[in-house]
């Protein structure tokens, strides 16, 4: 067990609004953003017949859509369905709200926006004013934004940035509460064993595809490997 007493110990939530463009819509329409059945799909020519920008949970469950799915594969005949086109700046200032919602947990300087709909706060030094613990104070920042803008938070709890994102993608996003926390002890548990690598984030298919003819079936096939070795020719690789 590798011994981690010497990294930092940070307490960092990295923080996504789920379905962000779909949840804004959705509550524009006073509709629940997870019970909504909805898509955000744009119709530039650059995008053929129209792509879908943002897919609310219901829309994904039912229909299948994600994503970057094509508008020719949305069933936009299903009554059930909503289509609604994109608006990025009500998207922009949806976010800034979120954003300073965020101040009121922890210094402007530590909230580091990620994308319009993620942010890496470190909470080091502001958690424990909220709340015995960073999963409760993650729970009322959930509500809080919640109440003010509708929108639900799923929020990844790490020791670093890192470790939050990874908490984030792989575990908080299947959780009943939305919230999960990874520490350095956890990773041999929570991390070495996924095999799904695209999974995992900064792992693209196609990357993952190239790890598996390598004979890198799990992230714990992975740790060891060193990046000059992965950069290698195959031909040069022993």
């Amino acid at each position: 067990m590798y011994d981690y007493q010497n990294e930092p110990h940070r307490v960092i939530f990295m923080i996504d609004s789920k379905s962000f463009y779909a949840s804004v819509e959705a509550v524009e329409m006073q509709l629940n953003p997870l019970r909504a059945i909805l898509v955000v799909m744009s119709a530039a020519e650059n995008t053929g017949s129209g792509l879908v920008l943002a897919a609310s949970p219901m829309a994904k469950k039912i229909f299948g859509i994600s994503n970057v799915t094509r508008a020719r594969d949305v069933p936009i005949d299903d009554p059930r369905l909503i289509v609604a086109a994109p608006r990025m700046n009500l998207y922009i200032q949806e976010n800034l709200k979120i954003n300073r919602i965020f101040q009121q947990f922890t210094a402007e300087v530590d909230i580091h926006p990620y994308s319009i709909d993620e942010s890496l706060l470190d909470m080091t030094d502001s958690w424990h004013l909220f709340g015995a613990t960073p999963h409760e104070v993650a729970r009322q920042i959930q509500l809080t934004v919640k109440k003010a803008t509708g929108i639900y938070l799923t929020v990844g709890i790490g020791d670093n940035p890192v470790l939050a994102k990874l908490a984030l993608d792989l575990e908080a996003k299947k959780n009943h509460s939305l919230i999960a926390e990874w520490h350095y002890e956890d990773v041999p548990d929570k991390l070495w064993p996924i095999t799904q690598l695209a999974d995992v984030w900064s792992i693209g298919q196609r990357t993952a595809d190239k790890l598996n003819q390598r004979g890198i079936q799990s992230m714990a096939d992975l740790a060891p490997v060193s990046y000059t070795h992965l950069t290698l020719p195959t031909t040069e690789r022993v």
